[in-house]
């Protein structure tokens, strides 16, 4: 059928080009040459609106993207001047960029204004009577269409082609159209054409399971490419016209159920300050329209939200626990949303065995100064209720208070010497400090031989996952024991030394005094980590779970010196694996993503007073801390020289804070 579609399509396109049906029904030897024709004819159609940009200054690098310096292109969307590019084009904030048209011309051009939602930037030159092309009607556009991406290089007589079908349309929450045809950056900014030359959408990298400038680069000349509808280009084109950016809408609330197609729509979450909660929006309320229509799935709220700009409104319509009727509310979405910040008891929960099964939540350990302390819970306290929940487990009480801000109180049922206890606290912030002494966790003593009895593996050891060539080491405690859940230390060497024999020396006792087993991947060379090998890393870490027992909420990163680039990539990358990062001599390059309530993140650095890093990362520090992760920050004043290792008080330090990354 998509044979014969094709050939209906080429004999209109050869119909609307001048030649007639009867000259277009060729052999079928010729057909390939006829489509070439069609293809080149559509191409030269739209090629005179079709702009080389060159861009120049600016950063090189913007996260892990080097930014492009060679040409790109851009569509011409009116006659006094007004391009559109994508841009992807533009995120290295060029000093200068220059616009060339087909007829050689060359002219300065700037930003206008860019639209953060769609990745669109409209650039203006001085030049009129310029060339505007047609646009596909909306009610034209459909699956299976010719598709013809172009771009503008070196060459200013013929741009470059590639040619492909539509392939789905209302793709990345409703916003592109979906082609086959290969994209590449050269291609960002240009046109999606018909076979009659016409503009479907310009070309712009997405992804459906991210966002950002960046987002969806990754999928260049993949087969997977997408475009901005130009029906919606040349709505926006006004507004982006009075120079204003435009934001995506974020409405501030999160959902009970996981993934696209879960059915569950009860708000676990409304941000406070948030839109949702200043239209009266509250946890626990069940959604069942937005903007009127039924929605009964994940993707179809995403579907009506992601394609809503900062500053527009949306109405949604709930029904909430104890009212009969219900309730509809009107939002107006924002920009930003206040930074996320969990409420903070103060305790660490005691870890039990597999085979405990106690009521309620033991406590290990009170934190000083904190809210549970202040409140008067002690160790060895077990905490039956939480705001009149039962508590039966202390992930269970980690998301109760996890739903809580600062400075909001709950209560507490508390069972102290088997006597009831009612305890109200004042939740605090999460301190950016580490307790000085902290004792370890109480567990049955296990010896090697025990272990080897049940062919489990410990002791320092290399070992490669199957069918892999690329190895790691690792160090089990030998006490380890089964029973009970160990945290999981990642080693992430530097560059040019996998320091493996001075991370076992130093940490091995930690390690056997607090639970905690290494693992150290080796990049394939040494002398440098490739981005790639970040799935490498997350193998191993899978590997290791499904050996030993793991406690997820105690995975972390550690890294010393120029390692910490990969660690933040790894952090940030794969947010749901990781809960600390502790990095010794190093800084943070990057901004890092708003913090997430279900994935929390806890930082450490430590830096040498005479590291010149100092006066760069301090700043740092406090940005993060602004956007509330929980950090600390340790300067040491010490006689190690650049790139040495750390002393053992402040491995120990380390320790006592990946020691603590179950608090709640």
């Amino acid at each position: 059928m998509t044979y014969i579609r094709n050939i209906y399509i080429l004999i209109i396109a050869l119909c609307l080009t001048g030649i007639s049906v009867a000259q277009a029904q060729p052999p079928a030897s010729d057909l390939e040459s006829l489509e070439e024709r069609a293809f080149k004819q559509a191409a030269a159609f739209v090629n005179p609106s079709i702009v080389r940009i060159e861009t120049v200054g600016g950063q090189e690098r913007v996260g892990k993207i080097l930014t492009g310096t060679g040409p790109t292109s851009g569509v011409i969307v009116s006659r006094d001047g007004l391009i559109i590019s994508s841009a992807f084009n533009f995120i290295g904030k060029p000093s200068s960029i220059l616009v060339t048209l087909p007829d050689g011309r060359r002219f300065p051009a700037q930003v206008v204004a860019t639209d953060h939602l769609k990745m669109l930037t409209l650039l203006k030159i001085d030049a009129q009577n310029l060339p505007v092309p047609l646009a596909v009607p909306e009610n034209e556009l459909q699956v299976g269409m010719w598709s013809i991406a172009l771009g503008r290089t070196f060459d200013l007589d013929q741009p470059s082609i590639s040619v492909g079908i539509v392939s789905a349309l209302g793709r990345i929450w409703g916003k592109a159209i979906q082609t086959d045809a290969k994209i590449s950056p050269i291609n960002y900014g240009g046109p999606l054409v018909d076979i009659n030359g016409r503009l479907m959408g310009i070309l712009v990298p997405l992804s459906p399971g991210a966002t950002g400038e960046t987002a969806g680069v990754e999928w260049y000349d993949s087969g997977i490419g997408f475009a901005i509808p130009m029906y919606d280009v040349l709505n926006i084109i006004p507004r982006l016209n009075t120079g204003k950016d435009l934001h995506p809408g974020l409405l501030g609330i999160t959902m009970t159920g996981k993934g696209d197609l879960s059915t569950n729509m009860k708000l676990d979450r409304v941000r406070y300050g948030s839109p949702a909660q200043v239209a009266g929006l509250k946890t626990g309320d069940t959604l069942t329209k937005l903007d009127g229509k039924p929605v009964s799935m994940h993707s179809q709220v995403k579907q009506v939200l992601m394609s809503k700009y900062a500053g527009e409104s949306v109405s949604l319509t709930v029904t909430r626990e104890g009212v009969q009727k219900p309730l509809t509310f009107k939002a107006t979405l924002d920009e930003k949303l206040v930074p996320f910040e969990s409420g903070f008891l103060g305790i660490l929960p005691q870890r039990e065995s597999k085979t405990e099964n106690g009521q309620g939540v033991g406590v290990r350990f009170v934190f000083s100064n904190s809210a549970a302390a202040e409140a008067g819970l002690k160790p060895k306290d077990q905490i039956l209720e939480f705001n009149k929940q039962k508590v039966a487990s202390a992930e269970a009480l980690a998301s109760m208070v996890n739903h809580l801000r600062p400075g909001e109180t709950a209560t507490l049922q508390v069972s102290r010497d088997q006597k009831p206890l009612a305890l109200n606290v004042k939740l605090q912030t999460t301190p950016n400090t580490v307790e000085s002494s902290l004792p370890t966790q109480a567990r049955p003593s296990r010896t090697a031989e025990e272990n080897k009895k049940q062919n489990i593996k410990v002791g320092h050891f290399k070992d490669q996952l199957p069918g892999n060539e690329q190895s790691f080491w690792a160090y089990v405690p030998e006490n380890y024991d089964p029973n009970y859940e160990f945290g999981l230390m990642v080693w992430i060497h530097p560059p040019g030394n996998t320091m493996e024999s001075t991370i076992f020396k130093e940490w091995k006792s930690i390690c056997e005094q607090r639970g905690i087993i290494i693992v150290g991947p080796a990049a394939q060379d040494v002398i440098r980590w490739n981005q790639d090998e970040a799935e490498f890393v997350k193998e191993v870490i899978e590997s290791m779970k499904s050996r030993y027992a793991i406690d997820d909420k105690r995975i972390f990163l550690v890294s010393h010196s120029n390692g910490a680039e990969f660690v933040f990539h790894l952090a940030f990358k794969y947010r749901d694996l990781f809960r600390g990062v502790a990095v010794s001599d190093a800084s943070l390059q990057d901004r890092p993503p708003e913090t997430d309530p279900d994935f929390p993140l806890s930082l450490y650095f430590v830096l040498n007073a005479n590291n010149p890093l100092n006066q760069l990362l301090q700043p740092r520090i406090e940005a993060i801390r602004k956007m509330n992760y929980p950090t600390v920050f340790q300067l040491l004043k010490d006689d190690r020289q650049a790139g040495q290792y750390l002393k053992q008080p402040n491995l120990e330090e380390v320790g006592r804070w990946a020691d603590s990354l179950d608090r709640i």
